[in-house]
């Protein structure tokens, strides 16, 4: 008889205390597709994207695994702590969980860290048959081997993932990529990449990278651009990377042959003393050329910003307003600063008792929709109030919201790009209205 395991991606509840669970999902993260293709072939699988399906409490799998991306984690914790009830081992891995690591050794057996490759996967699975299981597993960067996408084949995903590398090269302060992966960066082969994305291209026409930042390594996107290119898999796709890449002509016109709709680049800030103070080695003033480059080679561009940091004003909120309209930016994607534990700026403002809460659980919770922006000032701003800073930013969020604002910003270079850009600014709108409590 087969061993069996349960993998499990956590939704999490909203603010009425329900799980947030829908029909279709605009993109999903690659944790179950990555460690279904880890567990050994003589092991039955079983999974849950919870989003779309409900866990199965009766299951007969001896094994759960439980991945969690960060803000589902405390619905995660639920889910352990009934399947420990039910005499389940339970093994519980993500990005989170080194940042979490006190609560989730309590509900767990074992805490996996980093990413699993198959000889990882098969050494934790043989210590549980062997009931010496560690309470921790550090697993490092193992990314290199095709992922199973069956998973998502059957979901409602309306965005394919694929994924390049892990980690950036950049090391921000107030970033929780950087609080994991310190400034290192993994890419995976080639190959594999590619043929994850003729998995994803068997169900989508459209896709999205993943990764952090695609732009660590300018020959290693080249490479795999030009791949891209002659395998003509006819995808239309989207990614984030680091606002440099408005400097670089050629590797513009790859990614835009490839199938590079969109690029989200991290602004952050216009403000030169706000990127110094968080670590973001870019100029503010070239902002503006690198946003029209990006746009000339035919790509949509897409942003994301950071209010409340310390040079920040009331008048701020006016200025990102003026240079979202300026810059072309198709896409804005705004949060107040968040001080994740786990990042230095949490540290930073902990240190200078600047912070508002006490529980660092606080900043497990989030709104009711995923993706949704931090609207909450949980720190005390040098320059203006927390009220003001939570005030100014939903006055910009509805702003950004309205329907004169969308029809702008989703009017593209290509008629067939212009309706996923309006389902996108369509998503905004909607998180606003539920962070305001306005109709939809």
């Amino acid at each position: 008889m087969k061993e069996k395991i349960y993998l499990i991606q956590p939704t999490y509840r909203d603010a009425t205390g329900g799980l947030l669970q829908g029909k279709r999902m605009l993109y999903s993260s690659l944790a179950l597709p990555a460690l279904s293709a880890t567990v050994p072939a003589d092991w039955e699988k079983e999974f849950c994207l919870e989003y779309f399906d409900d866990v199965n409490y009766e299951t007969d799998a001896s094994v759960i695994g439980i991945s969690s991306m960060g803000y589902d984690i405390l619905h995660g914790i639920e889910i352990a702590q009934e399947f420990k009830r039910r005499g389940k081992t339970v093994l519980f891995g993500g990005p989170q969980a080194r940042l979490t690591l006190d609560i989730l050794s309590r509900v767990s057996d074992a805490v996996v860290h980093g990413h699993p490759g198959p000889r990882e996967m098969h050494a934790i699975l043989r210590d549980t048959l062997d009931n010496k299981l560690s309470p921790e597993y550090r697993c490092g960067y193992h990314i290199n081997f095709p992922f199973d996408y069956s998973i998502l084949h059957r979901a409602r995903v309306e965005l394919m993932p694929v994924l390049m590398g892990v980690g950036c090269r950049w090391n921000c302060t107030f970033c929780c990529t950087a609080a994991l992966y310190q400034g290192e960066y993994r890419y995976r082969k080639i190959e594999h990449v590619l043929t994850d994305l003729s998995s994803a291209r068997r169900t989508r026409r459209r896709g999205v990278f993943v990764d952090a930042n695609i732009y660590n390594n300018r020959e290693y996107l080249l490479r795999l651009c030009r791949r891209m290119r002659e395998m003509n898999l006819g995808l239309q796709w989207g990614a984030q990377c680091t606002v440099d890449v408005g400097d670089d002509a050629e590797v513009l016109r790859e990614l835009q042959a490839a199938g590079c709709a969109l690029l989200i680049v991290g602004f952050e800030t216009l403000g030169q003393a706000n990127l110094d103070h968080i670590g973001k080695p870019v100029r503010a003033d070239l902002h503006l050329e690198r946003a029209r480059r990006i746009r000339d080679a035919g790509i949509a561009l897409g942003g994301y910003f950071i209010l409340g940091l310390d040079d920040d004003t009331a008048e701020t909120f006016d200025t990102v307003f003026d240079f979202i309209q300026g810059a072309g930016v198709a896409l804005p994607i705004l949060n107040l600063l968040l001080p994740a534990p786990g990042t230095r700026v949490f540290a930073q403002l902990k240190n200078e008792h600047r912070l508002l809460v006490d529980d660092e659980k606080v900043f497990l919770l989030n709104n009711m929709l995923y993706a949704t922006a931090c609207n909450r000032a949980f720190y005390v701003p040098r320059k203006l109030t927390a009220r003001v800073a939570e005030e100014r930013f939903y006055e910009l969020y509805d702003r950004l919201s309205s329907f004169p604002e969308i029809i702008r910003r989703s009017v593209s270079l290509s008629p067939a790009l212009a309706p996923m850009l309006f389902a996108l600014n369509l998503a905004m709108r909607r998180e606003c209205r539920a962070m305001t409590g306005k109709d939809a």
